[in-house]
């Protein structure tokens, strides 16, 4: 991996790093309820989907080079 590549790496760990905890803190929430529960499932995934997609979408943005980037 290129030093962007890294960089971009981690952003995309620390924002799973965050999903996670915001599940936790709704699941703690929910107290059982199964649409509670399920509001936090829904919540994780589309957010782990967002930060996948992102993070892709980054990584091949940075490997273009920076006169096609810029147009």
């Amino acid at each position: 991996m290129n030093p962007g590549q890294t960089l971009i790496q981690s952003a995309y760990e620390d924002a799973i790093k965050l999903l996670y905890s915001k599940l936790f803190d709704g699941y703690a929430a929910a107290g059982g309820d199964p649409a509670q529960v399920q509001q936090a499932d829904q919540q994780f995934t589309t957010g782990v989907g967002l930060a996948r997609s992102s993070r892709d979408r980054a990584i091949a943005l940075w490997a273009q080079p920076a006169a096609a980037a810029g147009s």
